[in-house]
């Protein structure tokens, strides 16, 4: 059974194992950390509490999907305290990537859905997600959350030309 928690040592091996998963399938639309040269636990506590960030950085929560039973790392989700005007164009209140092995098996409608709670729980009242408008997986997810499509904007994201949709849903 999958299950949203904190992020922790129990399931690490399994975080490095998918984040290489992502760089063997050369999956950029969500990016694990390299834990193996990153304290990744530090950088969660760092966004948690709001402190050591990087310049136009907001405070977030973080949270991993797991199925417990197997100590198995599925998905990374992360919750943004706010927005900034960037945010508010890509990126959104939250973020999320399912390991490249789960993929279209329901993982991140689970996720997204669980997440939600959590948002809630932070004071967001109106949530905003935006995905590349060529990420028809990313959209499903957000649709089967109750997620409308808001509008599509264009944006440079490392340099390139794309196109965005924002999602919104009332919490």
């Amino acid at each position: 059974m999958a299950i949203i928690v904190l992020p922790c040592e129990k399931y690490l091996q399994s975080y490095i194992e998918a984040y290489d998963e992502y760089k063997m399938n050369n999956v950029e639309t969500y990016a694990f950390d390299d834990a193996r040269v990153n304290n990744i636990f530090e950088k969660y506590e760092n966004y948690r509490s709001e402190r050591n960030l990087k310049p136009n950085r907001v405070g977030a929560d973080y949270y991993w999907l797991v199925d417990e039973k197997n100590n198995y790392f599925i998905g990374e989700i992360c919750i943004r305290h706010r927005l900034t005007e960037e945010l508010k164009q890509y990126g959104g209140h939250i973020g999320y990537g399912i390991r490249f092995s789960e993929w279209n098996k329901g993982y991140g409608t689970l996720m997204l859905r669980l997440a939600l709670e959590k948002a809630k729980a932070l004071g967001i009242t109106y949530a905003l997600i935006t995905c590349d408008d060529d990420n028809y997986g990313s959209s499903k997810v957000m649709e089967k959350n109750g997620f409308i499509l808001q509008d599509k904007v264009s944006n440079i994201v490392n340099g390139k030309a794309i196109i965005t949709r924002r999602y919104s849903k009332n919490l």
